[in-house]
């Protein structure tokens, strides 16, 4: 990134050549450094003397640029590592996105890149850009002169980069096309832009999270240095995540762990690139991070504003409940017809007197229930210099406000073209940030009102006991009665069960237990005991026993003739309570996350689950449980009883622990359902599936 001396291998002038692209943008943005193009015959190439090897050049580069096919370059990359050069681009595709042949080519190349430190942008890849220096070491064209500013562009895809770079919406202090980042990946670039003044906000494309460890210090740096980073994540339609027994393996997939990793490395996640512009834009010219208040809104149109209000309100974006004293004041701004309010509607009478505008502005800042104002103005591309001349009064009365006044403005343009340019120069000169497009708008307030400081968990796991190490490990999968042992070995109440292998034994277990019961199969074969028909509910007495066990073992027997079955297990009925799912599925590479939502045999018609990573702490479990529909549900939906929401959550952090001790060898563990009772009665696990992870599995 702060390169100097750069050598151009393959170095060539002619105009479809990579490297021919990298030289005439070297030359476009005037860097003024030192280029040494490496040719095997040519003396010169765009005017600079060449050499025909590496090894030739009269100085070591900080940088080479590498232009030549895959093969040749993993030999140059050595070759430039054994000279102590400390970073190349390699812009050669060939490599692990081509298959088998690729990931060996590609492996080749890190690891001639390694063996000298070096920092490796690509391959696959074209390149990056500092315009400030016009360090341009890039195989695209570039636009000398590109408007510079705060924020750096990364991304896997380089036409994406090319793309956010010249949007004409952000000032760009960098630009990174990563490519395959086989050995300088995102965390990377992340880390060096922490400690850059000159940058206050990354705008993201992110195809995968390689390194989840790396990528979550990166962030860590950010944080503290103060940077932000917008995300807009590729493939998240895709489910990536491996089928599995469990129903939570099914429920949540790769997209929603991904999405709980950066939401919890304090990411902003956003859906399309109008939302990444947008909020780039937004937070690289509103410092600091807005609390304690919400939103002012004001315009000249009903109807636009009325259309903001919905569009808020699906951003989850809250205006402010103004003052009386905010109001009485609005009202004497106002003309009779109009009613102070907020969204508050100005009216046309601004385009006679706009100096209305400005006093509106300054008497919403004043209110203390508002953190930001947002001025809602569309003035089209298509009306002539007199037409947006007429708008050019309100624009010079929010450039005056921004000169003076205490608390954040923005313009929003309803239209994705944004403002006409008579209007947008006054608004740029004065600083003031320019949204475009409704919707992208108003998700970008919501990013930077919403912005929280992170809050890292570290419970402590469980100690992993012994004998349970070895069973996983080695023994055969565990039954639903076993599972249960294990959780009640780890501080998680289940129901009381015996395990009766013939009719006369389910009888005297029923009776112990107290009537009435519930009779399932007990199979390791058998997951999901329902499916099988190997579920009875509500057995009341011994005659209603014999018939359920003879009842059960045929149905398991038809619906899987091999599997073994032990018996019937016999359970305490607990009944009156809200059903919950609560599981734990691997996702990776973030490691297992924890499932929670409505539970019970519809499980997977219902939704409303969420999904968060481990570790979980009490407090964590209850922010992830009030994202889903149990929260009402557990609170006393409709007159119900209140539930004993406090202790689920606490079985959730015991799960939590359960998973950090034992993820080597967990695949998945579904609890579905757990029995959430009225307050003070606590919870129980109702069914409980685990689920081992038998690759790759260390010795007990």
């Amino acid at each position: 990134m702060e390169a100097r001396r750069v050598a151009v291998v393959g170095a060539s002038e002619r105009p479809d050549a990579p490297s021919g692209f990298v030289l005439r943008n070297l030359l476009a943005c005037d860097f003024s450094g030192t280029v040494w193009p490496v040719h095997p015959s040519a003396s010169t190439v765009y005017g600079w003397p060449a050499v025909p090897r590496l090894a030739d050049l009269p100085d070591r580069p900080d940088a080479v640029v590498i232009a030549v096919p895959a093969a040749t370059a993993v030999q140059v990359v050595g070759e430039a590592a054994s000279l102590g050069i400390p970073g190349a681009v390699v812009l050669a595709s060939g490599f692990a996105e081509t298959g088998a042949a690729g990931r060996a080519l590609q492996q080749a190349l890190t690891d001639a890149a390694r063996s000298g430190e070096m920092a490796l942008c690509g391959p696959n890849c074209l390149g990056l850009h500092v315009p400030a220096t016009g360090l341009a070491l890039f195989s695209s064209r570039l636009v000398p002169g590109m408007r510079q500013g705060p924020v750096a562009v990364i991304s896997h895809s380089g036409a994406t980069a090319i793309a956010l770079a010249n949007s004409g919406r952000l000032g760009v202090s960098h630009v990174v096309s990563a490519g395959n980042a086989a050995v300088t990946d995102v965390a990377d670039y992340l880390g060096y832009f922490a400690g850059q003044d000159n940058v206050r906000v990354v705008a993201l494309l992110l195809e995968k999270v390689a390194d989840p460890a790396a990528f979550a210090l990166a962030m860590a740096q950010a944080h503290r240095s103060g940077l932000r980073v917008v995300a807009l994540r590729t493939g998240r339609s895709v489910r990536g995540a491996r089928t599995t027994a469990a129903h939570t393996g099914a429920l949540a997939g790769s997209n929603e762990a991904a999405s709980a990793f950066l939401h919890r490395h304090g990411v902003l996640e956003v859906t399309d690139y109008d939302e990444l512009l947008e909020t780039a834009v937004l937070l690289s010219t509103v410092r600091g991070r807005r609390t304690g208040g919400g939103i002012a809104a004001l315009g000249v149109s009903g109807g636009g504003l009325a259309h903001c209000a919905d569009l808020a309100a699906d951003a989850g974006v809250g205006f402010a409940d103004l003052a009386p004293t905010t109001r009485a004041e609005l009202d004497r701004l106002l003309p009779p017809f109009a009613r102070a309010d907020n969204p508050l509607d100005m009216t046309g009478v601004v385009f006679g007197e706009p100096q209305r505008y400005e006093q509106a502005l300054t008497r919403l800042a004043a209110d203390p229930s508002v953190s930001m104002l947002v001025a809602v103005q569309d003035v089209p591309l298509g009306l002539d210099a007199e037409g947006a001349r007429e708008y050019s009064g309100i624009a010079q009365a929010i450039a005056r406000y921004r000169a003076q006044g205490d608390k954040p403005v923005a313009v929003l343009s309803l239209l994705a073209g944004g403002p006409h340019p008579e209007v947008r120069d006054i608004l740029q000169a004065a600083d003031v940030p320019v949204l475009q497009c409704g919707r992208a708008g108003w998700a970008a307030l919501g990013h930077l009102l919403r912005t929280r400081t992170l809050r890292l968990v570290e419970p402590a796991p469980w100690i992993r006991q012994p004998a349970w190490v070895r069973r996983l490990a080695d023994g055969p999968a565990l039954t639903e009665r076993e599972a249960k042992n294990f959780l009640r070995d780890h501080g998680i109440p289940t129901t009381r069960e015996w395990l009766a292998p013939d009719p006369d034994s389910a009888v005297r277990a029923a009776q112990a237990l107290g009537w009435p019961v519930v009779l399932k199969i007990e199979s390791p074969d058998i997951a999901h005991k329902t499916e099988a028909g190997g579920v009875q509910l509500n057995v009341r007495d011994e005659a209603e026993v014999r018939a359920a066990f003879e009842r059960l073992v045929a149905s398991a027997r038809r619906f899987a003739p091999e599997a073994r079955i032990a018996g019937v297990l016999v359970q305490e009925m607990v009944s009156g309570g809200v059903e919950v799912l609560v599981g734990l599925a691997r996702h990776p590479p973030f490691g297992l996350g924890l499932t929670v939502g409505p539970g019970g045999v519809f499980v997977e018609l219902t939704g409303g689950h969420a999904l968060d990573l481990l570790p979980l702490d009490v407090d964590a479990a209850r922010e992830l449980i009030e994202t889903t529909p149990l929260h009402r549900l557990l609170a006393g939906y409709r007159g119900g009883p209140v539930s004993d929401a406090a202790v689920l959550c606490e079985l959730m952090q015991g799960l939590s622990r359960i998973g950090l001790a034992y993820e080597p060898y967990l695949q998945a563990v579904d609890l579905n359902p757990v029995s959430v009772l009225s307050q003070g009665r606590g919870v129980r696990v109702l069914d409980a599936l685990i689920v081992r992870h038998i690759d790759e599995v260390p010795a007990a």
